[in-house]
């Protein structure tokens, strides 16, 4: 009865991760290393914001060196824009800086804003308001990138107006938005880490009444007839999926709260 006991557990515990969101990555991805897939220049997720930051420090860069906005945004352009402002040596880098290149889903999300941005600065205008208005694919599907690229032209905006009106080092105000906003990324991915134990945990406990039945069921009682033929197991049904159904929301609800910080 024990070794049927411990090979019901090793089994419900295998049909819940293979019931999960992720995969487990193989054993052998520590001593193979096999070539990454190469990243669709539209594809945007958490990978794309956490380049969010270098983005910023380059540009601080760039107006350290002395460039003026104007010609900054054209040279920026250059390394996150499309091919045609591109220079002719590196429209067709070889296959292997390809995959090496960072950002593939970063210029699809912050192409228009420095395109407004870039006219503006041309133009004479307000960097600051072009920022503001600046639009991001994807904010209306709620993807974290563009949320947080969103986010981003916003406190570059206002950095820059801080920049005009007081005469602050602009690469200074963005050197050190750059750092608050790792900060603020690192603090995301820690909570995503801090809960994978929870949702686990919560996924785990949805599963155990279904686990236990067919435990029931092997160890020779009859827990399904009990529930479906009497009306007392009826009402125990009926309360246990309740109070399941309460619980999993309650924990979805706490663990939501917390992500969200």
């Amino acid at each position: 009865m024990t070794a049927l006991l411990v090979t019901l557990l090793c089994l419900a515990a295998i049909v819940v991760l293979g019931c999960g969101k992720r995969r487990l990555a193989p054993i052998s991805a520590g001593l193979l290393r096999l070539p990454q897939p190469r990243r669709r220049p539209g594809k945007r997720g958490r990978d794309s914001a956490d380049e969010l930051p270098m983005f910023v420090r380059q540009v601080a860069s760039l107006l350290r060196s002395g460039r003026t906005p104007a010609q900054m945004w054209a040279d920026i352009l250059r390394v996150y824009g499309p091919e045609e402002f591109a220079p002719e040596a590196s429209r067709n880098p070889p296959e292997a800086e390809q995959a090496d290149r960072p950002g593939e889903g970063l210029p699809a999300l912050l192409l228009p804003g420095m395109r407004s941005a870039g006219q503006a600065a041309e133009l004479g205008l307000s960097v600051g308001f072009a920022l503001r208005q600046a639009n991001v694919p994807g904010v209306g599907t709620r993807s974290p990138a563009a949320v947080m690229a969103r986010r981003m032209w916003q406190d570059m905006a206002a950095c820059w107006d801080a920049a005009e009106q007081t005469g602050a080092p602009l690469a200074v105000l963005l050197e050190n938005y750059a750092g608050h906003l790792q900060h603020t990324l690192d603090g995301a991915a820690a909570r995503r880490t801090a809960l994978a134990g929870p949702r686990a945990t919560t996924t785990l406990l949805t599963w155990l009444p279904i686990f236990g039945l067919g435990l029931g069921i092997a160890m020779g009682a009859d827990p399904l007839g009990i529930l479906l033929g009497t009306p007392a197991g009826w009402a125990i049904l009926a309360v246990g999926l309740g109070l399941l159904a309460a619980g999993r929301l309650w924990s979805q609800r706490l663990v939501s709260r917390a992500a969200d910080g």
